[in-house]
């Protein structure tokens, strides 16, 4: 804005100036015709920031609603940190729900067995790729066997125990 009213005190003293400088002549000749040429000069330094006002306006009316020094990031941006909130989220749901399928068929106490599950992407879908189930407490007298042949009948997928 003060770049705006000193551009327009300039531009009025340079035609103030050419006003002054102009030769009047027979009639005021050539005078009138440089008062409408400086009046036009000075019309357009006064509507030069509609132009921006107008792109805006448009702008706004077209659902822009940026603001000046504020960045959005972009929607794929979100829907990425989308997407891997709910991988992180899914995966943690599936290692869960396995460890409590586990704990019910073979009856073990909660918190005796844990799973490590490790992913692959294929064609955009996670899929379990091996599972390494933990055995701690009296969970190690479980046969390891029968927990393992579960697992990959399950899941279809390699599966090795571990005592803890």
């Amino acid at each position: 804005m003060k770049a705006y009213f000193l551009s327009l005190i300039a531009a009025s003293m340079i035609a103030a100036l050419v006003g002054i400088l102009s030769p009047n002549g027979e009639k005021g000749g050539i005078a009138k015709h440089m008062k409408l040429l400086t009046s036009l000069f000075l019309v357009c330094v006064l509507i030069s920031p509609l132009k921006e006002t107008l792109t805006g306006l448009r702008a706004w009316l077209d659902g822009d609603f940026g603001l000046p020094g504020v960045e959005i990031p972009e929607e794929d941006s979100y829907k990425q940190q989308m997407d891997e909130a709910l991988q992180g989220a899914s995966t943690t749901y599936f290692t869960q729900m396995l460890t409590q399928m586990l704990e019910q068929q073979f009856s073990i106490a909660t918190g005796e067995v844990r799973c490590n599950v490790q992913w692959q992407i294929e064609n955009g879908t996670l899929t379990p790729v091996r599972v390494t189930v933990i055995l701690s407490g009296k969970a190690i007298w479980r046969d390891p066997e029968e927990i393992e042949t579960f697992v990959q009948e399950l899941l279809g997928c390699e599966c090795v125990s571990a005592i803890e």
